[in-house]
């Protein structure tokens, strides 16, 4: 048995599918596909696949990745290209490849994500400038004043959060904002949060509106230093 690690991209209107039906889309690709996939003993088998950071409705992917248990011998390039030949528009596999043994499983090994959000705005809103501002914050709270549902009746109070520790890294491009943020069990920082953030330093916040969240790339730390998932 292996682990193939299998980097994907989900762009266009296929971004407005729930994570189960991924999980669907997928797990019919690899059938339709005929990967030696590994199933679960019992009365419903299904494969052993798990994606390292389930995608939002809404938001595309040119980097995400799950892993799937095969049985056969496949190597990462048969496994794409076999993959691909039988994708709908919307959907490709970018790279695949067999894990060494031992790998951290794709979700365990998330500590952070690459992020592209385009977004409208008003012709006076310099968002470099909004941008610098942000990123000067010793802190960057959340969840100031909103409220959670409790089990048994009521409400109460959200902890604030300060995810300005999580906020890697993040500027302008020539295609809209980039932002590096920490992600996985330790730390998730989520780019709508930190578009949100920016509206505080805005003269303006009706003129600033994100339009596409892309992800482009999710890391593992290996040797102190960030890398692909695959890499």
């Amino acid at each position: 048995m292996a682990v193939a690690r299998i980097k994907f991209s989900r762009l266009g209107p296929v971004r407005y599918l729930g994570h189960l039906d991924m999980l669907r889309y997928f797990q019919k690709a690899v059938m339709r596909s005929g990967i030696s996939a590994k199933y679960s003993e019992g009365f419903h088998p299904h494969q052993l696949m798990s994606f390292a950071y389930p995608l939002g409705v809404g938001m595309e992917t040119k980097g995400d990745y799950f892993d799937l248990e095969i049985t056969g011998a496949e190597s990462g390039d048969e496994i794409r290209d076999r993959m691909n030949a039988v994708m709908n528009e919307g959907m490709k596999v970018v790279e695949a490849a067999i894990m060494p043994e031992g790998e951290p499983a794709a979700m365990a090994a998330v500590a952070a994500a690459d992020y592209l959000v385009e977004y409208e705005s008003g012709k006076d809103t310099d968002m470099a400038f909004l941008i610098g501002e942000l990123m000067k914050q010793d802190e960057v709270f959340i969840n100031e004043g909103e409220e959670e549902a409790e089990h048994k009746g009521g409400k109460k109070k959200k902890a604030p959060k300060d995810i300005r520790p999580g906020i890697l890294e993040m500027r302008m491009t020539e295609d809209g904002i980039f932002m590096k943020l920490k992600s996985g069990s330790a730390m998730n920082v989520r780019p709508a949060d930190v578009f949100e953030r920016l509206l505080k330093f805005s003269p303006d916040q009706t003129a600033l509106k994100a339009s596409r969240l892309i992800r482009l790339e999710i890391y593992k730390e290996k040797d102190n230093t960030l890398c692909p998932l695959i890499g």
